[in-house]
């Protein structure tokens, strides 16, 4: 449990609950587990926006915290989330994977959004104890440390970006760059994934604000009021999945996926369909790795799981469209007379239970995104596996916050080369097996000492420093 006692505000675009046959219910992300002792402990709210804010009850089973939610219109979601978060934050803050559209009323529309949530934020307050602590979360929300500090009248604020923040030279394209440092700068503690982001984001502020001093990870602004930088790489529940590796029920799920890629060796790709995630790149290293290497094409299987996301926005309906061609060629290329086709395309969510079996039938799990704040997919992997005692490969992107952790003991990439990526996928079949039992059991141990809850401790104690100036 962190040390950290005060009644928590949580603020984050969406609530942290969906209405399914049988009405609400708590949602089973990641954030939702970790906080849930917290919030029992304490007590709290969470505020956020909701398709049916009428509709949202203010409270639900398994989550002892009061639900706000934030009325918005179908204009202001188009414009805040759709536009200005979606289509020009996301991709400059993924360094420029897709090019940003810059639009001045979709800007109008994110400020006129997070005014409204940081009203409903003084509102919550108002109402709770004096000694309550605001934690807002992500690039939908980051003029809203500001807000709230204007309206707050003293509660600790912190905010916690969980995607990269991009080097200055990137994020000084932007032409509200300075409007957005100022509102982080509103928090007392701002947290990043990785020391890499963190650094960015001074150097961004040094660079653009000449009357700000950075002592270490500690920002002096002018008025002589302190923000800390810090890094928290985010994690999972890892006594959760490791759990779950062994069910009853994961046993079956693997027992079908078995008989269905009986003598093959698998590759595996689970991501959200998002253009940063490297899925297009991984399909052309497959498609050489099989025009290559002919006798691959009957002793392997790729399973690509892409989770819908954004449909709505231009640009993801034209990677789905590209996506699905690219595995029609290959399929189409390579699939022969009497055998099953090479790529099994799943363009959808499968549950937890299906995961962990797909994670344990991975002989190669690739992970290779153009850029990721994270990727918890990866420390998802090597859990399972360790708990199972598997012996999967992680081919990982050195261009994820998670390679930072596991270091070598993951196969590293580059997926913007996708001809030696395609190297490293048939080298890696090769590994001995000792040393691949060796690097997944080194990864979980790092996973393990810094799991979800230990990112939750350090997150709000490091709030609590930087709000008493520590």
């Amino acid at each position: 449990m962190p040390e950290v006692e005060r009644p928590l505000v949580v603020v984050a675009n969406r609530l942290p609950v969906s209405r399914g046959p049988d009405g609400w219910q708590a949602s089973s992300g990641g954030l939702v587990t970790a906080l849930r002792p917290v919030i029992e402990e304490a007590g709290g709210a969470w505020i956020g926006w909701d398709d049916d804010p009428d509709g949202v009850p203010s409270r639900v089973d398994g989550l002892d915290c009061e639900l706000h939610a934030v009325e918005l219109t179908v204009p202001q979601v188009r414009g805040y989330y759709h536009g200005f978060a979606n289509r020009t934050l996301w991709p400059l803050f993924h360094d420029l994977v897709v090019q940003p559209v810059i639009d001045r009323q979709w800007w109008q529309t994110y400020e006129a959004v997070n005014r409204r949530f940081a009203e409903r934020v003084e509102r919550v307050l108002q109402a709770a104890p004096a000694t309550a602590l605001v934690w807002i979360h992500d690039y939908h929300l980051m003029l809203l440390p500001e807000l709230v500090r204007q309206r707050s009248g003293g509660s600790p604020i912190g905010f916690f970006l969980h995607i990269p923040f991009p080097p200055p030279e990137l994020f000084a394209r932007l032409p509200w760059r300075d409007q957005l440092l100022n509102g982080l700068l509103g928090a007392d503690a701002i947290g990043f994934h990785t020391a890499q982001y963190r650094d960015n984001f001074i150097r961004s502020v040094q660079r653009l604000f000449s009357g700000v001093t950075a002592i270490g990870d500690t920002l002096v602004l002018p008025d002589g009021r302190q923000v800390r930088a810090v890094a928290h790489p985010i994690s999972i529940d890892a006594d959760e999945f490791s759990e779950l590796a062994n069910t009853d029920d994961t046993e079956r799920e693997l027992a079908e996926l078995c008989d269905q890629f009986a003598g093959r060796k698998v590759f595996l790709g689970v991501d959200r369909l998002d253009y940063t995630k490297g899925i297009r790149h991984r399909l052309q290293s497959l498609e050489l790795l099989l025009e290559r290497n002919p006798q691959l094409r009957r002793e392997t299987a790729f399973v690509q799981i892409a989770v819908p996301s954004r449909d709505d926005v231009q640009e993801y309906r034209q990677l789905r469209t590209s996506v699905e061609t690219e595995v029609g060629r290959i399929n189409g290329r390579f699939t022969e007379p009497g055998h099953d086709v090479p790529v099994h395309y799943l363009y959808r969510g499968v549950s937890r239970t299906a995961l962990a079996a797909y994670y344990r039938l991975a002989d190669v799990m690739c992970v290779t995104p153009l850029k990721d704040g994270m990727n918890l997919v990866a420390k998802e992997f090597v859990t399972v596996q360790a708990a199972s005692k598997g012996t999967g490969v992680l081919l990982l992107s050195e261009f994820c916050g998670t390679a930072m952790e596991f270091n070598d003991d993951a196969v590293r990439t580059n997926p913007f080369d996708v001809e030696g990526q395609s190297y490293l996928m048939e080298s890696v079949l090769g590994l001995d097996e000792v040393e691949r039992r060796a690097r997944l059991r080194r990864m979980a141990e790092v996973v393990r000492a810094a799991d979800v809850y230990r990112w939750v401790h350090d997150e709000l104690a490091g709030i609590e420093r930087g709000s008493l100036g520590l």
